[in-house]
C-alpha cells in the first residue's frame, strides 16, 4: 500500500491535480462571494483542467491493470455508494448546522466550506472514473478500436456541462438543453456496443445479472436525489455548475447503460452454457497442444487427456483404456472406481473382437451392464479409439449416469481429443525410444572406450619382426579381438579371434577370452595346449549358440621358429618367396565341443620362418565385405591385394587391404568387425646379438 502511495506522489499528472485543485480551493475562498461570469468561467477551467489530467492519469493506470469486467463494474458499483452516502451525509450535515446556501455562500465558514470542497473533489474524480470504466467497456471485445463516437460524447459532456455554468447568468437553457440531450443520444448509441458479454461465461454472467441490478438502483437513486432538491447538490450548482451537470449526465449514462446491459445479458443467459462449453473445449485444446510439446511422460498425458476430456465433453467419468500383449488395463480414471472402469472396459473390448470401433462413437451398455454389478450406472458412453501408426493403443472413454445422454457437440469433441492424445502418444513413445536409444549410445561409447583399452595399445618392438595391426567394429563394440603376450626366453604369443555374433554381448565374451589367454599364455608354451585348456574354462560361459574361432602363435626370435594352432578361423596366409599359400592346420571352434573330440581335432603347426616372410592373421568381416550385388571381396582379392603389396611395409600392406575393401563396399554397409595382424619376418643372422644379450 505504501508503495502503491509513493508512486502516485511521485506522478506528475497527480501533482498537476493536486495543484490545480489547491489553486482552485484558494481561490474560491477568495472569490466566492464574487457573482461574475468571468470569475465562474475561470473556476471551472480550472476544474475541468484539473479532472482531464487525473483522467489521463486513470486511463493509464486502469489500461495497465487489465483488470476483468466484472471486477470494474464492482469498483463502479462501491464508488457511486460512496457518491449516495456522500450526498446524503453532506445533506444532513447541512439540515444539521441549518445553513441556508445564500447565507453560505456570502459568508462561508472555512471548515465546512473545506470539507464541502474536498467532497466535491471525490465525486468529481468518481465521475471521472466511472466515464474511464464506460470507455474500457466501449473497446471491450472490438474488433475495430475507433473512439470517434465515444470521444464525440466526452465532448458533448463538457459542452453541456459548460453551458450549465453559462446558463446560471444568461439564458442557455435551449442550448444547455440542446447539449444534454445529443449526449443522452450518444450515451444510448454507445451503450449498445456490449459485444464483451458473449465472452463471459454462464456463472460471470448470473452475476453480472445481480451486480446490474444493484447498480441500476444506486444510479437512479443519485438521480433521484437531484429531483428531491438535495441541499448539497444545490450547494454543488452554486459552487461548479459544471461537476453538477457532470455528476447528473454520468448518473444518467449508468442507468442507461446498466439497464441495456441487463436485458442483454438475460438474452444471453439461454447459450450461455453452450458458449461455456465451446470455450472449455477451444481452452482445452490449445492447453493440450501445448502440452503435446512439452511433456512426455506418458502417465502424466493420459490424466490431462481424463481430465479435459471430462470437462469439454461434461461428462461425469473419464478413463483410458490401454492395449497390449498381455490385455487391456483401465488407467488415468476420474470420478470413477476402478472396479467400475475395469467391468466396462471388458464390455467394450468385448464388443471391439471384430475391430467394430474404428472411430468415435455413442455406445449405450446399459443391457450388458444390468448384470455386471456396477456401482454406479454409466450407460451411456463415448469410445474413441487412441491409434498411433503403428497399431491401437487403447480408448478414451467419457461416461454418463443412467440415462443422460451425450450430444453431437461432446462426440466431436471427445474426438478432437482422441486425436490430440494418439498425436502426443506416438510423440511420447518416440521421446521414449529417443531417451533409451541415448542411454544405450552412451552405454555403448563407454564399451567401446573400455574395448579400445583392453586391445593393445601398441605393437610390441622386437628385432627383425615387422608387426601391423587393424581393427574396425562395425557397430560400436565388436566381437574380434587380437593381442600379444610376452613369453619366457624372450618369445612372443600372438593371437586373433572372433567372437560369433555382434555387439555388447560378442564384446562381453572377447573381454572373457583376453583374460583367459593372458593368464595362459603364462603357464603353458603350446598354443594347442592353450586352446585346449581354454574350452575347458569357456564351457561355464558360452551358450549352445555361442562359439569363439581363433588363431594362437608363438615365435622365437632367436629360433625364427614358429608354433602355430587354428581353432576353426580363416586360414593363415603366408606369403613366401613371391608366392602365397594358404595355411589351414585344423580344429573346431572353442565351445562348439566341450568333449576330447576338440582336443583331437586340433592340429599345431611348427615351420621355420624365412627372411621376408610375411604372416597375415584376418576375420571373415575382411573376405565377407559385399558390393552393391551382395557379392563378396573374397580371399582371392585379398591375396590378390597382398601379393601386389609384397614389398611394402606391413604398415602399406594393411592399409591397402582396407583401402580396397572399403572401396569394394562403398555402396553397402558394413556389417561385421574387420581385424587384421600382419608380421614381417626380416632375417639377419641375430642368434649371435641374442647369445651375446642384446636382444
Amino acid at each position: 500500500m505504501s508503495f502503491f502511495l509513493v508512486n502516485i506522489a511521485r506522478n506528475k499528472k497527480v501533482k498537476a491535480f493536486l495543484l490545480l485543485f489547491a489553486l482552485l480551493l484558494i481561490f474560491r475562498l477568495i472569490f466566492l462571494s464574487v457573482n461574475s461570469l468571468a470569475a465562474t468561467i475561470l473556476s471551472e477551467i480550472i476544474m475541468l483542467s484539473s479532472l482531464i489530467i487525473i483522467g489521463l492519469y486513470l486511463v493509464k493506470f486502469i489500461g495497465d491493470k487489465k483488470r476483468a469486467p466484472l471486477s470494474l463494474i464492482m469498483n463502479v458499483a462501491v464508488l457511486n455508494a460512496i457518491i449516495f452516502f456522500l450526498l446524503t451525509f453532506s445533506s444532513n450535515l447541512f439540515a444539521l448546522f441549518n445553513f441556508d446556501i445564500k447565507d453560505f455562500v456570502a459568508n462561508p465558514e472555512i471548515l465546512l466550506f473545506s470539507f464541502s470542497f474536498i467532497v466535491i473533489v471525490v465525486i468529481a474524480v468518481i465521475c471521472v472514473y466511472t466515464l474511464l470504466v464506460f470507455r474500457e467497456f466501449y473497446f471491450l471485445g472490438q474488433n475495430r478500436e475507433s473512439g470517434l463516437y465515444y470521444n464525440l460524447m466526452l465532448l458533448f459532456f463538457i459542452l453541456a456541462a459548460l453551458s450549465n455554468s453559462i446558463n446560471q447568468y444568461y439564458s442557455f437553457n435551449f442550448v444547455k438543453n440542446a447539449f444534454l440531450v445529443n449526449s443522452i443520444i450518444l450515451i444510448s448509441f454507445n451503450s449498445i456496443k456490449i459485444s464483451w458479454i458473449a465472452f463471459l461465461s454462464k456463472k460471470e454472467k448470473m452475476q453480472l445479472l445481480f451486480i446490474s441490478v444493484i447498480l441500476i438502483v444506486l444510479f437512479g437513486l443519485n438521480i433521484h436525489s437531484y429531483a428531491e432538491g438535495n441541499s448539497f447538490l444545490t450547494f454543488l450548482l452554486k459552487f461548479s455548475p459544471a461537476v453538477y451537470q457532470l455528476l447528473s449526465i454520468v448518473m444518467i449514462y449508468g442507468v442507461i447503460y446498466f439497464g441495456i446491459l441487463f436485458f442483454t445479458t438475460l438474452f444471453h443467459i439461454p447459450t450461455a452454457e453452450a458458449f461455456d462449453r465451446k470455450a472449455t473445449e477451444v481452452s482445452s485444446l490449445q492447453n493440450f497442444s501445448a502440452l503435446i510439446s512439452q511433456v512426455f511422460d506418458l502417465g502424466t498425458l493420459a490424466d490431462t487427456v481424463t481430465e479435459l476430456a471430462l470437462k469439454a465433453a461434461n461428462a461425469d467419468a473419464s478413463w483410458i483404456i490401454w492395449i497390449d500383449n498381455n490385455g487391456f488395463k483401465p488407467t488415468s480414471k476420474k470420478f470413477i472406481s476402478f472396479t467400475d472402469a475395469t467391468l466396462i472396459s471388458e464390455i467394450i473390448i468385448a464388443k471391439n473382437n471384430n475391430e467394430t470401433i474404428k472411430t468415435s462413437m455413442l455406445l449405450n451398455v446399459k443391457k450388458e451392464a444390468a448384470a455386471s454389478g456396477l456401482s454406479e450406472k454409466y450407460f451411456n458412453l463415448i469410445v474413441s479409439p487412441l491409434k498411433t501408426h503403428s497399431a491401437m493403443r487403447g480408448f478414451l472413454i467419457a461416461g454418463k449416469k443412467d440415462n443422460m445422454r451425450f450430444d453431437e457437440e461432446a462426440l466431436m469433441a471427445i474426438n478432437t481429443f482422441s486425436e490430440y492424445a494418439s498425436v502426443a502418444i506416438e510423440n511420447s513413445k518416440l521421446v521414449e525410444e529417443s531417451i533409451e536409444k541415448e542411454r544405450l549410445e552412451r552405454e555403448l561409447e563407454v564399451a567401446r572406450d573400455m574395448q579400445q583399452k583392453i586391445l593393445p595399445q601398441s605393437a610390441p618392438q622386437i628385432e627383425g619382426l615387422e608387426i601391423s595391426t587393424v581393427f574396425i567394429p562395425a557397430f560400436e563394440v565388436g566381437g574380434d579381438y587380437y593381442d600379444f603376450f610376452e613369453i619366457k626366453n624372450n618369445k612372443l604369443g600372438f593371437t586373433i579371434a572372433d567372437v560369433s555374433g555382434k555387439g555388447i554381448s560378442a564384446a562381453f565374451i572377447m573381454a572373457e577370452i583376453k583374460g583367459i589367454f593372458e593368464s595362459l599364455s603364462k603357464l603353458l608354451d603350446s598354443p594347442k595346449a592353450i586352446f585346449v585348456q581354454a574350452n575347458q574354462i569357456l564351457k561355464k560361459s558360452l551358450n549352445r549358440k555361442s562359439f569363439v574361432s581363433a588363431i594362437y602363435g608363438i615365435f622365437d626370435p632367436a629360433t625364427s621358429k614358429l608354433q602355430i594352432s587354428r581353432a576353426g578361423h580363416t586360414p593363415i596366409i603366408l606369403l613366401r618367396n613371391n608366392e602365397i599359400e594358404n595355411l589351414q592346420p585344423s580344429g573346431l571352434g572353442l565351445g562348439l565341443d566341450f568333449t576330447n573330440n576338440f582336443e583331437s581335432s586340433l592340429e599345431e603347426m611348427e615351420f621355420t620362418l624365412q627372411e621376408n616372410d610375411v604372416i597375415v592373421l584376418y576375420t571373415d568381416g575382411v573376405t565377407e565385405a559385399k558390393n552393391s550385388l551382395m557379392e563378396d571381396f573374397g580371399t582371392s582379392m585379398l591375396e590378390k591385394v597382398i601379393f601386389e603389396n609384397r614389398n611394402n611395409s606391413t604398415d602399406d600392406i594393411s592399409r591397402n587391404i582396407i583401402q580396397e575393401v572399403t572401396l569394394f563396399s562403398k555402396n553397402n554397409h558394413q556389417h561385421d568387425d574387420i581385424t587384421l595382424v600382419i608380421l614381417r619376418w626380416k632375417y639377419k643372422n641375430i642368434c649371435t646379438e641374442i647369445n651375446n644379450g642384446r636382444f
